[in-house]
Protein backbone atom coordinates (compact mmCIF):
# COMPACT_ATOMS: atom_id res chain seq x y z
CA UNK A 1 0.00 0.00 0.00
CA UNK A 2 1.07 3.59 -0.57
CA UNK A 3 0.88 6.60 1.75
CA UNK A 4 -2.24 8.65 0.93
CA UNK A 5 -2.70 10.69 4.10
CA UNK A 6 -1.11 12.07 7.27
CA UNK A 7 -2.38 14.07 10.20
CA UNK A 8 -3.23 14.00 13.89
CA UNK A 9 -6.45 13.59 15.87
CA UNK A 10 -8.08 16.88 16.81
CA UNK A 11 -10.07 17.39 20.01
CA UNK A 12 -13.21 18.31 18.07
CA UNK A 13 -13.03 14.95 16.25
CA UNK A 14 -13.53 13.07 19.53
CA UNK A 15 -16.83 12.12 21.15
CA UNK A 16 -18.14 11.64 24.69
CA UNK A 17 -16.15 8.40 24.96
CA UNK A 18 -12.90 10.35 24.67
CA UNK A 19 -11.70 8.92 21.37
CA UNK A 20 -12.01 9.75 17.68
CA UNK A 21 -15.61 9.36 16.52
CA UNK A 22 -16.51 7.03 13.66
CA UNK A 23 -17.55 9.87 11.34
CA UNK A 24 -14.04 11.33 11.41
CA UNK A 25 -12.42 8.02 10.47
CA UNK A 26 -14.69 8.10 7.41
CA UNK A 27 -13.90 11.76 6.69
CA UNK A 28 -10.15 11.26 6.98
CA UNK A 29 -10.36 8.16 4.79
CA UNK A 30 -12.37 10.08 2.18
CA UNK A 31 -9.62 12.70 1.98
CA UNK A 32 -7.05 9.95 1.57
CA UNK A 33 -9.10 8.13 -1.09
CA UNK A 34 -9.02 11.29 -3.20
CA UNK A 35 -5.22 10.99 -3.19
CA UNK A 36 -5.54 7.32 -4.16
CA UNK A 37 -7.80 8.32 -7.07
CA UNK A 38 -5.15 10.86 -8.12
CA UNK A 39 -2.57 8.08 -8.22
CA UNK A 40 -5.01 6.08 -10.35
CA UNK A 41 -5.26 8.89 -12.90
CA UNK A 42 -8.40 10.66 -11.67
CA UNK A 43 -7.61 14.03 -10.03
CA UNK A 44 -10.49 15.98 -8.46
CA UNK A 45 -10.40 18.43 -11.35
CA UNK A 46 -11.51 15.64 -13.70
CA UNK A 47 -14.16 13.91 -11.62
CA UNK A 48 -14.98 12.32 -8.30
CA UNK A 49 -15.79 8.83 -7.15
CA UNK A 50 -18.59 8.39 -4.61
CA UNK A 51 -18.53 6.04 -1.63
CA UNK A 52 -21.31 3.52 -2.32
CA UNK A 53 -20.47 0.77 0.19
CA UNK A 54 -18.03 0.72 3.06
CA UNK A 55 -16.85 -1.66 5.77
CA UNK A 56 -14.94 -0.36 8.79
CA UNK A 57 -12.96 -2.22 11.43
CA UNK A 58 -11.71 -0.47 14.54
CA UNK A 59 -8.62 -2.05 16.06
CA UNK A 60 -7.34 0.54 18.56
CA UNK A 61 -8.50 3.85 19.99
CA UNK A 62 -7.18 7.13 18.64
CA UNK A 63 -7.01 9.77 21.37
CA UNK A 64 -6.71 13.54 20.87
CA UNK A 65 -3.26 14.51 19.64
CA UNK A 66 -2.38 11.10 18.23
CA UNK A 67 -0.39 11.33 14.99
CA UNK A 68 -1.48 8.99 12.21
CA UNK A 69 -0.54 7.91 8.73
CA UNK A 70 -2.99 6.58 6.13
CA UNK A 71 -2.02 3.95 3.58
CA UNK A 72 -4.16 2.56 0.81
CA UNK A 73 -4.44 0.40 -2.25
CA UNK A 74 -6.86 -1.18 -4.70
CA UNK A 75 -8.34 -4.62 -4.06
CA UNK A 76 -10.46 -5.00 -7.18
CA UNK A 77 -11.19 -3.05 -10.34
CA UNK A 78 -14.63 -3.78 -11.81
CA UNK A 79 -16.76 -2.28 -14.55
CA UNK A 80 -18.63 0.08 -12.24
CA UNK A 81 -16.90 -0.31 -8.86
CA UNK A 82 -13.40 0.21 -7.53
CA UNK A 83 -12.85 -1.70 -4.28
CA UNK A 84 -10.17 -0.11 -2.13
CA UNK A 85 -8.58 -0.73 1.25
CA UNK A 86 -7.38 2.00 3.60
CA UNK A 87 -5.40 1.54 6.81
CA UNK A 88 -5.19 4.31 9.41
CA UNK A 89 -2.11 3.72 11.57
CA UNK A 90 -1.16 5.22 14.92
CA UNK A 91 2.16 6.76 13.91
CA UNK A 92 3.45 6.99 17.49
CA UNK A 93 2.78 3.33 18.28
CA UNK A 94 3.39 2.12 14.70
CA UNK A 95 0.21 0.03 14.90
CA UNK A 96 -2.99 -0.10 12.83
CA UNK A 97 -5.94 1.70 14.41
CA UNK A 98 -8.63 1.16 11.78
CA UNK A 99 -9.20 -0.25 8.31
CA UNK A 100 -11.82 0.71 5.74
CA UNK A 101 -12.76 -1.39 2.71
CA UNK A 102 -14.62 0.92 0.34
CA UNK A 103 -16.47 0.44 -2.94
CA UNK A 104 -16.22 3.60 -5.03
CA UNK A 105 -18.32 4.38 -8.09
CA UNK A 106 -20.10 7.03 -10.15
CA UNK A 107 -23.82 7.53 -9.58
CA UNK A 108 -25.80 7.01 -12.79
CA UNK A 109 -28.58 9.37 -11.70
CA UNK A 110 -30.62 10.65 -8.75
CA UNK A 111 -32.45 7.34 -8.36
CA UNK A 112 -29.21 5.45 -7.78
CA UNK A 113 -27.44 2.79 -9.80
CA UNK A 114 -23.87 3.06 -11.00
CA UNK A 115 -22.43 4.17 -14.32
CA UNK A 116 -19.24 2.71 -15.80
CA UNK A 117 -16.03 3.86 -14.15
CA UNK A 118 -14.17 6.67 -15.98
CA UNK A 119 -12.09 5.37 -18.86
CA UNK A 120 -9.02 7.28 -17.66
CA UNK A 121 -8.98 5.38 -14.35
CA UNK A 122 -5.94 3.10 -14.29
CA UNK A 123 -5.63 1.33 -10.96
CA UNK A 124 -3.81 -1.91 -11.80
CA UNK A 125 -0.48 -0.61 -10.53
CA UNK A 126 -2.15 0.02 -7.15
CA UNK A 127 -3.49 -3.53 -6.66
CA UNK A 128 -2.75 -5.04 -3.23
CA UNK A 129 -3.82 -8.04 -1.17
CA UNK A 130 -6.25 -7.58 1.72
CA UNK A 131 -4.24 -7.23 4.96
CA UNK A 132 -4.96 -9.98 7.50
CA UNK A 133 -6.27 -7.46 10.04
CA UNK A 134 -8.61 -5.75 7.57
CA UNK A 135 -11.90 -6.69 5.96
CA UNK A 136 -15.19 -8.02 7.33
CA UNK A 137 -15.18 -10.16 10.44
CA UNK A 138 -18.51 -10.13 12.25
CA UNK A 139 -20.46 -8.37 9.47
CA UNK A 140 -20.97 -9.40 5.87
CA UNK A 141 -20.03 -7.36 2.82
CA UNK A 142 -22.21 -9.05 0.21
CA UNK A 143 -24.80 -6.99 -1.71
CA UNK A 144 -27.63 -6.19 0.74
CA UNK A 145 -30.90 -8.08 0.51
CA UNK A 146 -34.08 -6.08 -0.29
CA UNK A 147 -34.77 -3.85 2.69
CA UNK A 148 -38.08 -2.44 4.00
CA UNK A 149 -39.36 1.07 3.43
CA UNK A 150 -40.05 3.27 6.45
CA UNK A 151 -43.61 2.04 7.09
CA UNK A 152 -42.56 -1.61 6.90
CA UNK A 153 -39.54 -0.96 9.13
CA UNK A 154 -41.71 0.62 11.80
CA UNK A 155 -44.18 -2.29 11.54
CA UNK A 156 -41.25 -4.64 12.29
CA UNK A 157 -40.63 -2.78 15.53
CA UNK A 158 -37.71 -0.58 14.49
CA UNK A 159 -37.48 2.74 16.31
CA UNK A 160 -36.85 6.14 14.79
CA UNK A 161 -33.68 7.54 16.35
CA UNK A 162 -33.04 10.43 13.98
CA UNK A 163 -35.20 12.82 11.92
CA UNK A 164 -33.69 15.75 10.07
CA UNK A 165 -32.45 17.08 6.73
CA UNK A 166 -29.32 17.25 4.61
CA UNK A 167 -27.61 20.63 5.03
CA UNK A 168 -25.75 22.29 2.16
CA UNK A 169 -22.42 22.42 4.02
CA UNK A 170 -22.62 18.64 4.52
CA UNK A 171 -22.39 18.02 0.77
CA UNK A 172 -19.39 17.70 -1.52
CA UNK A 173 -18.71 20.12 -4.40
CA UNK A 174 -21.08 18.10 -6.59
CA UNK A 175 -23.93 18.66 -4.10
CA UNK A 176 -24.00 15.08 -2.76
CA UNK A 177 -24.10 14.31 0.97
CA UNK A 178 -20.68 13.14 2.15
CA UNK A 179 -20.16 9.60 3.48
CA UNK A 180 -19.02 10.85 6.90
CA UNK A 181 -22.32 12.72 7.33
CA UNK A 182 -24.37 9.59 6.70
CA UNK A 183 -22.61 7.67 9.46
CA UNK A 184 -22.88 10.76 11.69
CA UNK A 185 -26.67 10.77 11.27
CA UNK A 186 -26.79 7.13 12.34
CA UNK A 187 -24.58 7.76 15.38
CA UNK A 188 -26.66 10.83 16.22
CA UNK A 189 -29.74 8.68 16.74
CA UNK A 190 -28.22 5.82 18.73
CA UNK A 191 -28.66 7.36 22.23
CA UNK A 192 -32.40 7.64 21.54
CA UNK A 193 -32.53 3.90 20.90
CA UNK A 194 -30.64 2.89 24.01
CA UNK A 195 -32.67 5.18 26.25
CA UNK A 196 -36.07 4.01 24.99
CA UNK A 197 -37.82 2.81 28.13
CA UNK A 198 -34.61 1.30 29.54
CA UNK A 199 -33.31 4.03 31.82
CA UNK A 200 -29.85 3.58 30.28
CA UNK A 201 -27.77 6.68 29.79
CA UNK A 202 -24.92 7.24 27.38
CA UNK A 203 -22.19 6.74 30.03
CA UNK A 204 -23.96 5.11 32.96
CA UNK A 205 -21.73 4.29 35.96
CA UNK A 206 -18.47 4.64 34.06
CA UNK A 207 -19.69 2.43 31.23
CA UNK A 208 -19.79 3.46 27.60
CA UNK A 209 -19.59 1.82 24.21
CA UNK A 210 -17.19 1.62 21.30
CA UNK A 211 -17.54 0.38 17.74
CA UNK A 212 -15.71 -2.71 16.50
CA UNK A 213 -17.18 -2.87 13.00
CA UNK A 214 -19.48 -0.86 10.75
CA UNK A 215 -20.91 -1.51 7.32
CA UNK A 216 -22.66 1.36 5.52
CA UNK A 217 -24.30 0.86 2.12
CA UNK A 218 -25.73 3.73 0.10
CA UNK A 219 -28.37 3.11 -2.58
CA UNK A 220 -28.76 6.57 -4.08
CA UNK A 221 -27.07 9.96 -3.78
CA UNK A 222 -28.50 12.24 -1.08
CA UNK A 223 -28.89 15.94 -1.83
CA UNK A 224 -29.05 19.20 0.13
CA UNK A 225 -32.50 19.81 1.57
CA UNK A 226 -33.52 16.14 1.41
CA UNK A 227 -35.39 14.95 4.49
CA UNK A 228 -34.09 11.84 6.24
CA UNK A 229 -35.09 9.48 9.03
CA UNK A 230 -33.09 6.65 10.58
CA UNK A 231 -35.00 3.67 11.96
CA UNK A 232 -32.98 1.18 13.96
CA UNK A 233 -33.26 -2.07 15.85
CA UNK A 234 -31.07 -4.37 17.90
CA UNK A 235 -30.19 -7.38 15.75
CA UNK A 236 -28.05 -9.45 18.14
CA UNK A 237 -26.73 -9.42 21.70
CA UNK A 238 -23.52 -11.19 22.74
CA UNK A 239 -21.58 -11.44 25.97
CA UNK A 240 -19.75 -8.18 25.28
CA UNK A 241 -21.24 -7.02 21.98
CA UNK A 242 -24.37 -5.56 20.45
CA UNK A 243 -25.22 -5.58 16.75
CA UNK A 244 -27.57 -2.87 15.49
CA UNK A 245 -29.22 -2.48 12.09
CA UNK A 246 -29.96 1.05 10.87
CA UNK A 247 -32.17 1.93 7.90
CA UNK A 248 -32.03 5.41 6.37
CA UNK A 249 -35.21 6.49 4.56
CA UNK A 250 -36.18 9.44 2.43
CA UNK A 251 -38.44 11.59 4.59
CA UNK A 252 -40.78 12.49 1.74
CA UNK A 253 -41.26 9.12 0.05
CA UNK A 254 -40.27 6.62 2.75
CA UNK A 255 -37.96 4.84 0.27
CA UNK A 256 -34.78 3.34 1.69
CA UNK A 257 -31.71 5.32 0.60
CA UNK A 258 -28.97 3.83 2.81
CA UNK A 259 -28.48 1.16 5.46
CA UNK A 260 -25.90 0.22 8.04
CA UNK A 261 -24.98 -2.39 10.60
CA UNK A 262 -22.70 -1.88 13.57
CA UNK A 263 -21.05 -4.18 16.10
CA UNK A 264 -20.25 -2.42 19.37
CA UNK A 265 -18.81 -3.38 22.73
CA UNK A 266 -19.55 -2.46 26.30
CA UNK A 267 -16.60 -0.26 27.23
CA UNK A 268 -15.11 0.46 30.66
CA UNK A 269 -14.26 4.15 30.43
CA UNK A 270 -11.62 3.97 33.19
CA UNK A 271 -9.84 0.77 32.16
CA UNK A 272 -10.37 1.59 28.45
CA UNK A 273 -11.23 -1.97 27.54
CA UNK A 274 -14.17 -4.16 26.59
CA UNK A 275 -16.11 -5.82 29.39
CA UNK A 276 -19.07 -8.16 29.66
CA UNK A 277 -22.40 -6.36 29.46
CA UNK A 278 -23.69 -5.93 33.04
CA UNK A 279 -26.76 -8.02 33.91
CA UNK A 280 -29.12 -5.06 34.40
CA UNK A 281 -27.99 -3.50 31.14
CA UNK A 282 -28.37 -6.82 29.31
CA UNK A 283 -31.94 -7.20 30.56
CA UNK A 284 -32.80 -3.73 29.29
CA UNK A 285 -31.20 -4.41 25.91
CA UNK A 286 -32.96 -7.76 25.48
CA UNK A 287 -36.25 -5.91 25.40
CA UNK A 288 -35.03 -4.06 22.29
CA UNK A 289 -34.19 -7.15 20.17
CA UNK A 290 -36.02 -7.29 16.81
CA UNK A 291 -36.26 -10.52 14.86
CA UNK A 292 -35.45 -10.70 11.16
CA UNK A 293 -33.04 -7.77 10.98
CA UNK A 294 -29.97 -7.70 8.81
CA UNK A 295 -28.41 -6.52 5.59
Amino acid sequence: MIVIGRGSVQQEECDVMGHMNVRHYVARAADALAWLALEAGLPPSRGRLAVVDQHLRFLRELAPGTPFIIRGGVLRLGVDRLRTVVEIRNNAADAPAATLVTDLGVWAGPEGGLAALPAELEARSLLVEMPAHAGPRGLGFDPPAPLPDRAAAQAMGLTEGYRGAVRPHECDPDGTMRADVIIARIWDGVPNLRNRGTGLGIKEEGMGSAALEYRVAQFQPLRAGQLLTVCSGLKALGEKTTTWTHLVHDGETGVIVAAAEAVGIAFDLKARKAVAIPAERRAALESLLVRGLGL
